[in-house]
């Protein structure tokens, strides 16, 4: 895998850059800081797009928080969903081992993502994502950012649902600048 610095990535958006910047300011002891020192008020602009998930194995990575835009997006609650259930054949595999490469190593993500809805349309998004400890000092938390939502066709989210994703680019990110 390759890895990237920091400094060195294209956010695509201006709210993907706020994100990762603050990720990066938060008070921390080691690379990764703990979840408890992440205040999503502080960023309160962004909340809609924010994503917090709990990496129990390479096998079930769980919503454990997911924003507004994130859930009308979807066209569904996802909050509590295993992540990974939304990438299909070998995606799957190739979303759980970048998740899961994010925790274990750990590094940051910034992913050029496509929506597929049930009745074929896609959506493209961008989504950058850092690791959190846990309170026991466990990296098993990630944290995202979705912004730069863009649909082809309006749909009704609600009936017509996300059904799977994709994702066009991945860059990992260095947290040892």
């Amino acid at each position: 895998m390759v890895y990237e610095k920091f400094d060195d990535i294209d956010w695509v958006t201006p709210d993907a850059k706020e994100f990762a910047y603050y990720w990066r300011s938060l008070d921390r002891d080691h690379a990764v800081p703990h979840r408890s020192s992440f205040d999503p008020t502080r960023i309160s602009p962004l909340l809609s797009g924010i994503a917090i998930y709990e990496v129990m194995s390479r096998d079930e990575i769980i919503y454990r928080l997911a924003g507004t835009a994130l859930v009308d997006k979807f066209g569904m609650e996802v909050t509590g969903k295993n992540f990974l259930d939304f990438w299909k054949g070998e995606r799957r595999e190739q979303a759980a081992n970048a998740m899961y490469q994010c925790v274990s190593k750990p590094c940051g993500m910034f992913s050029k993502l496509m929506g597929v809805t049930q009745t074929g349309r896609v959506e493209t998004s961008v989504a950058v994502g850092f690791p959190l400890l846990d309170q026991d000092e466990t990296c098993n938390r990630l944290v995202f950012y979705s912004s730069g939502f863009n649909n082809v066709n309006f749909r009704v989210p609600a009936e017509d649902q996300i059904k799977s994703l994709e994702a066009e680019q991945t860059i990992f990110i260095q947290l040892d600048d």
